[in-house]
């Protein structure tokens, strides 16, 4: 073969390593920066509305039509090195599909937040039966946490979590559990007794704040306003009965079409000269 064929011959092979190159790079960049589908609107709107706040997530599961199935903020088991790192949570996971609960009222559920804490294995039938949206996941834990377990036996963490559409609410479920472990940590031999004891409580206080009552009992590590959520809400008359009276809240029956499901807080910042404030 002339010099001249080889030199065409090396040329061309260059070519189409190049032509491979870029093809293949196009290829990737159209399969991995597409933006996420999230075909309903709700978990859409809630997504965008925490990347917002937190940040892109830490986990970003899809499939193969590059639809979100899941997102989640929380710190790699194998480098954590700080609780509360998400508004409060250790733990905030977003499906993109809603499921459903029925318990206390029916409602959609698709956003999970939760907390690294103890949980004393005596309460976990208690806690569970106060409501399907509380969880409890003993093994994934951080890592040296895992190990401690397994070369001791000794859990000294659990991710507790509680789900709903709401942080708010979320929230509140696993401050629930945290007030309830910190009050019967220590009766060991209650358990069976305190089943109908958790879910009373925890109706409460899901009803306090879906009855427009707000968050009744404190959780000094959490912020609704962090993450621009209400203080309360109101499922209606027909479950809460007459709305309460809260002190600036409005009896103009426009105004809630007016703020557009803004708190009276959110809409009349700054102090506002509006009837609905």
């Amino acid at each position: 073969m002339s010099k001249f064929l080889k030199k065409n011959c090396i040329k061309v092979t260059i070519s189409l390593l190049l032509v491979i190159l870029v093809l293949c790079g196009v290829l990737f960049y159209c399969k991995f920066s597409k933006k996420v589908n999230i075909p309903e609107k709700l978990t859409r709107d809630k997504y965008h509305s925490l990347v917002s706040v937190l940040g892109k997530p830490n986990y970003l599961e899809i499939d193969s039509r590059n639809n979100m199935k899941s997102a989640t903020w929380m710190s790699p088991l194998d480098n954590f090195n700080d609780f509360g790192k998400y508004g409060g949570a250790d733990f905030i996971k977003i499906h993109g599909k809603p499921s459903k609960k029925y318990h206390p009222h029916p409602a959609n559920v698709f956003l999970i937040l939760g907390k690294y804490i103890n949980v004393p294995e005596h309460l976990f039938g208690p806690l569970k039966y106060a409501s399907e949206t509380i969880n409890i996941e003993q093994l994934f834990v951080p890592q040296k946490y895992s190990d401690k377990y397994y070369n001791t036996g000794i859990k000294d963490v659990a991710l507790l979590t509680g789900s709903c559409a709401s942080v708010t609410i979320s929230a509140i479920t696993v401050q629930f559990a945290m007030d309830m472990i910190q009050k019967y940590k220590r009766d060991t031999e209650k358990s069976l007794e305190l089943y109908e004891t958790f879910r009373k409580e925890y109706d409460r206080r899901i009803d306090d704040f879906l009855c427009g009552r707000g968050i009744t009992d404190p959780i000094e590590w959490f912020s609704y306003e962090y993450f621009k959520e209400g203080k309360t809400a109101f499922l209606g008359e027909n479950i809460c009965g007459p709305r309460p009276v809260l002190e600036n809240f409005t009896h103009y029956p426009e105004c809630e079409k007016e703020m557009g499901g803004l708190s009276v807080d959110e809409f009349c910042k700054p102090p506002r000269e509006h009837k609905c404030c």
